[in-house]
C-alpha cells in the first residue's frame, strides 16, 4: 500500500510553494494556460519528502501512514526535478529536501500581497520592442562600414534604403526589400538611429 497524497493536500503543497519549483537553482513556473480558454497546465509534483511505500527514496518506516501522506512530507518541484531527487537519493536527502521547502514557503509567504519587481529586459528584448512599433511601415535601413572600412574611410554608411517591417522576435527582424525580395537580419546585427527627414526609426546593420 502507497501512502499517497489526497488532492486536497497536493493543493495545499503546490499553494504553499506559489506553484514554483522548490529547488533553489530551478525555482520554474509550474502552471500556466492552455490555448484553451477553458483549460491550464500544471508541470508540478507534489513529491514525497520520505517515500510513500517501503524501497522508495528516502523511505522512513517510523513515520505513521497519516504523518507520510501529509502535506509536511511533501515538497513542491516541477516534473524535472522530481524525477532528479528521487534517482539519486545519496545527493538529495530528506535534510537537503526540507531545506529546499522551507526556503521555498518563506519566499512565497514574503511575496504575498508584495509588488513584483520590474523584470530587467535583454538588449534584444527592447530592440524587439522598438521595431514591433513599425511593423507595416517604412524604415530606413542603413548598411554600415565594417570595422575595417571604418578605419580605412570613416564611419560614413556604406548603403541605405527605405524597406517595410514585416515582422520582429527576440532573434531577428524581417524586412520587405521590394516586391521579390525579403530580408532576415539577427537583432545583435543592428542599432538604432532616427532619419528626421521621413520621421522614422532607422536601423544601421553592423557587419560581424
Amino acid at each position: 500500500m502507497r501512502d499517497d497524497f489526497a488532492e486536497e493536500v497536493k493543493r495545499v503543497i503546490a499553494s504553499r510553494a506559489n506553484q514554483r519549483c522548490s529547488n533553489p537553482d530551478c525555482r520554474a513556473t509550474t502552471c500556466g494556460p492552455q490555448d484553451d480558454p477553458a483549460k491550464f497546465l500544471n508541470f508540478g509534483v507534489a513529491a514525497h519528502i520520505t517515500a510513500a511505500s517501503p524501497g522508495g527514496p528516502r523511505y522512513d518506516a517510523t513515520l505513521t501512514s497519516e504523518q507520510r501522506s501529509s502535506a509536511s512530507n511533501g515538497i513542491w518541484l516541477c516534473q524535472n526535478c522530481a524525477k532528479l531527487v528521487d534517482n539519486d537519493e545519496s545527493q538529495f536527502d530528506v535534510g537537503l529536501l526540507k531545506a529546499w521547502k522551507y526556503i521555498r514557503e518563506h519566499d512565497a509567504r514574503m511575496s504575498i500581497g508584495q509588488t513584483a519587481p520590474p523584470v530587467q529586459d535583454t538588449d534584444s528584448q527592447r530592440k524587439c520592442r522598438k521595431i514591433l512599433q513599425w511593423v507595416g511601415k517604412q524604415v530606413m535601413l542603413v548598411k554600415m562600414a565594417t570595422p575595417q572600412q571604418e578605419m580605412s574611410m570613416g564611419a560614413r554608411p556604406w548603403a541605405s534604403q527605405y524597406v517595410a517591417v514585416l515582422e520582429c522576435n527576440e532573434f531577428y527582424v524581417r524586412l520587405k526589400v521590394n516586391d521579390a525580395i525579403t530580408r532576415s537580419i539577427p537583432l545583435e546585427n543592428l542599432r538604432f538611429g532616427r532619419d528626421d527627414k521621413y520621421g522614422c526609426i532607422e536601423l544601421l546593420e553592423y557587419s560581424r
